[in-house]
């Protein structure tokens, strides 16, 4: 009986320690999922409040009166905004920036950067647009 003394003391540990880094792996992979998944989130924001710059800068553009194109190559030269969506549901820490310029005359190309998040979940969205009277 005395040679047969605690083998399964090594085998118990060897165990545990298997154990240990198994579940420290599935920590690490749950967590990576996680930050992914806030990110892909924050992008697709970011594309919502771009497109929402897009179609506020073509309201300035041609809404209210569109009668004539000196009139809206006129607004396209001085349409520069800034957007914060702070407060809006669904686009909070989100800001946008419309600028617009004169391709030739009727024709006008929209530049928008939208920009959600903060810090390592951050994401921005460039959408170029053409429009012509």
């Amino acid at each position: 009986m005395r040679k047969q003394g605690g083998f399964l003391l090594p085998v118990a540990l060897f165990i545990i320690v298997v154990m240990g880094f198994a579940s420290l792996a599935l920590w690490r992979t749950t967590s990576q999922s996680s930050i992914a998944s806030v990110q892909e989130v924050v992008t697709v924001q970011a594309l919502y409040a771009a497109e929402s710059a897009v179609q506020f800068g073509l309201n300035a553009l041609f809404y209210p009166n569109a009668s004539s194109r000196p009139l809206v190559d006129n607004r396209c030269g001085g349409l520069n905004e800034s957007l914060d969506y702070s407060g809006v549901d669904g686009l909070n820490l989100c800001t946008a920036v419309v600028q617009c310029s004169l391709a030739e005359p009727g024709v006008y190309n929209l530049e928008v950067a939208g920009r959600c998040g903060s810090g390592p979940t951050r994401a921005e969205r460039l959408l170029n647009v053409q429009a012509r009277f």
